[in-house]
C-alpha cells in the first residue's frame, strides 16, 4: 500500500485487509475485505490517528515509516479502543516510547485491562485541543457512535474530520 494525501501535511496511512472472513466475527467480508483507516499528521509534532489490527503490524509500520520515522511519533490519538483501532498499540509504544497516548477518559481503564498500559496516556475531556505545531486538533467524544469510549478528532485548519466508526460500512 502507499500512503495517501489527504491535505497539507495529513495522510491516510491505512491497510487493506483481504484474509479476514467475517467482520467483528459477524458480517461476512470474504471477497471484499476491510480496511484499517488511520492517518499521519506532519508538524511540529507528529501525530497518528487511530492503529490497525495487531497482524497487519508490519504494513502498518510501513505506512506510517513513509511519513516519519516510528521513533518521532509525538503523540497517538486513540479515538477507539475496539482492537482494528488499537491492535498494534504495545509494540507501537515499544518503538515509539516517547510519544503520549490521547484518549477519553473512559479509555484509560480500557488500555490498562485489554494492554496493560497505564503510564504516558493523557485523558482529553469533550472539545480539549492539543497544539501541534501550524493547526490545532480538537477532539470530541461521541459516546455509544460504537462504544462508549468513542471520540473523533477535527482538524479546524484543513477542515478535516476523523471520524473513527461514524461513518464505517
Amino acid at each position: 500500500m502507499r500512503e495517501i494525501k489527504i491535505a497539507d501535511d495529513i495522510f491516510w496511512i491505512g491497510v487493506n485487509d483481504r484474509t479476514t472472513d467475517l467482520f467483528e466475527g459477524l458480517w461476512p467480508i470474504e471477497g471484499t475485505g476491510i480496511s484499517y483507516n488511520s492517518y499521519a499528521l506532519k508538524d511540529k509534532k507528529n501525530v497518528v490517528i487511530d492503529l490497525a489490527k495487531a497482524f497487519k503490524t508490519d504494513d502498518f509500520f510501513d505506512q506510517i515509516s513513509k511519513i516519519f520515522p516510528l521513533s518521532d511519533i509525538d503523540y497517538i490519538v486513540l479515538n477507539h479502543m475496539e482492537p482494528d483501532h488499537t491492535g498494534v498499540i504495545k509494540t507501537l509504544r515499544m518503538l515509539s516510547p516517547k510519544s503520549e497516548i490521547y484518549c477519553t477518559p473512559k479509555a484509560v481503564q480500557l488500555l490498562a485491562n485489554y494492554y496493560g498500559i497505564t503510564e504516558g496516556i493523557t485523558p482529553v475531556n469533550d472539545g480539549d485541543a492539543l497544539d501541534i505545531g501550524s493547526r490545532k486538533i480538537s477532539f470530541h467524544h461521541v459516546p455509544f457512535v460504537h462504544w462508549p469510549e468513542t471520540m473523533v478528532t477535527y482538524d479546524p485548519k484543513a477542515k478535516v474530520l476523523f471520524a473513527c466508526d461514524a461513518f464505517g460500512g
